[in-house]
Parts: structure tokens; C-alpha cells; sequence
């Protein structure tokens, strides 16, 4: 027995992409997903998931969400940031890989935390 595909899937069965990265779902329909991941990543994000309050699928669904739209920045903000990430090629791993890269130059510098809110301003 066969099942419809919905509107949003391609032709093995595999949901497509919304065309744009900042694009809210259609449908609070859910789908079960099955990973093998190391253990020690296991491990690590369970824990990670602990210390927030968060059971381990809505630290994963946090994750994911967050990686796919661009952590929910203003719109203006991801088209700038996708303009950049096409102008160098690179994919959107890498390019968190640069933008985290390029921090780490800046805390390098500058210190951890400088740009802190309120760090550096005169005290009244």
C-alpha cells in the first residue's frame, strides 16, 4: 500500500526545502527521524539539553530550527547574511564555520566579551 506524497515532497519520498531559509512551516505536521550519531555526541548534547531544561528531541529540534533559519534573525538580516555566505561560496556549514572563525579572531584581540552589553561604557 502506498501513501500520497504531500506538496513538499520530492520524488523518493524525501521532504524539500522551503525556498527560503527564513520561511515559517505551512503545517505543524511532524515527522519521526532516526540518526546514528556517535556516542560521545550523544552524550554531550543530552547533557547540553539537561542543563537548558529541555529533553533531548527539543534540544535537536532547537538545534535544527536554529541552523535552518538562521536563528530566527530578522529577515533583512539573513538576506544579508546568505548574499555574503553565495558571494563566498561556501555552504551553510561552512559558513557558520566562518563566521564562528572570524569571532574567535575578534576575541583574540579584543578579549572575551568585548562587545558585552554595557562593558566598556563610562559608570554614572
Amino acid at each position: 500500500m502506498s501513501r500520497a506524497k504531500s506538496p513538499k515532497e520530492g520524488t523518493a519520498g524525501r521532504v524539500a526545502s522551503p525556498a527560503s531559509s527564513a520561511e515559517e512551516p505551512t503545517s505543524s505536521e511532524k515527522v519521526m527521524q532516526t540518526f546514528r550519531m556517535p556516542l560521545d555526541v550523544v552524550y554531550a548534547f543530552k547533557a547540553e539539553a539537561a542543563a537548558r531544561g529541555l529533553d533531548a528531541t527539543a534540544h535537536v529540534v532547537r538545534v535544527m530550527d536554529g541552523f535552518h533559519r538562521y536563528y530566527r534573525l530578522p529577515r533583512a538580516v539573513v538576506e544579508t547574511l546568505e548574499a555574503d555566505r553565495r558571494g563566498l561560496g561556501m555552504d551553510r556549514y561552512e559558513y557558520f564555520q566562518h563566521v564562528l572563525y572570524r569571532r574567535s579572531e575578534a576575541v583574540q584581540a579584543q578579549g572575551p566579551g568585548f562587545d558585552q552589553p554595557g562593558r566598556g561604557k563610562p559608570r554614572k
